[in-house]
């Protein structure tokens, strides 16, 4: 199951129970995910942000769009890999994860909200300037350096991130004996 935290705005349009309860840890292989809303040109637009890796995923959030947010995060999520040439096992364990629709509670993590408040400023900047669309748009933070205390004080490039994540490490094997010529 996937837990995505939100934020109060985001929460009220979601209309979850009063008091939701507190999801149980992310069984998925990527992990928490971090949602908040805002508008553009006055559409809604939901930017989910991994936790671990920082890639992002920017989604209509209309009230219809709500409903089967976890599918539209599944779809963009798969393109997302693609063009990163990731594969495999821990893929597709992080696509099962979203088959379902997610629990959702409260973002308590301040840290990870200004990181949000971050990528949604500069994830917004592309749609204002670029004029791209929402899949351009997340596309283009897979290549935007950030940095996050908790990551270290080095830059980081979500998809590189997301590779070490989810592409298993290879394994190198020694070379061959040199053969004797008699």
């Amino acid at each position: 199951m996937t837990v995505v935290r939100c934020s109060q705005k985001l929460l009220k349009r979601l209309r979850p129970p009063p008091a939701p309860p507190e999801p149980p840890p992310a069984g998925n292989p990527l992990g928490e995910w971090y949602a908040d809303i805002d508008f553009i040109d006055r559409r809604p637009f939901a930017l989910l942000m991994n936790a671990a890796t920082g890639v992002v995923l920017v989604l209509p959030a209309r009230a219809a769009d709500l409903k089967r947010l976890h599918d539209m995060a599944a779809e963009q999520l798969r393109f997302l890999f693609a063009a990163c040439g990731i594969g495999g096992a821990l893929a597709e364990a992080e696509f099962d994860a979203w088959r379902l629709p997610p629990a959702f509670a409260r973002n308590t993590n301040r840290s990870l909200v200004a990181s949000m408040n971050q990528r949604k400023y500069e994830a917004w900047t592309q749609f204002a300037w670029n004029r791209l669309t929402a899949f351009e748009v997340a596309l283009r933070m897979l290549e935007t350096p950030f940095s996050r205390k908790d990551l270290g004080r080095d830059f980081h490039f979500a998809a590189d991130l997301l590779r070490q994540r989810l592409s298993p490490a290879a394994v190198i094997l020694p070379p061959p004996a040199p053969r004797q010529v008699h």
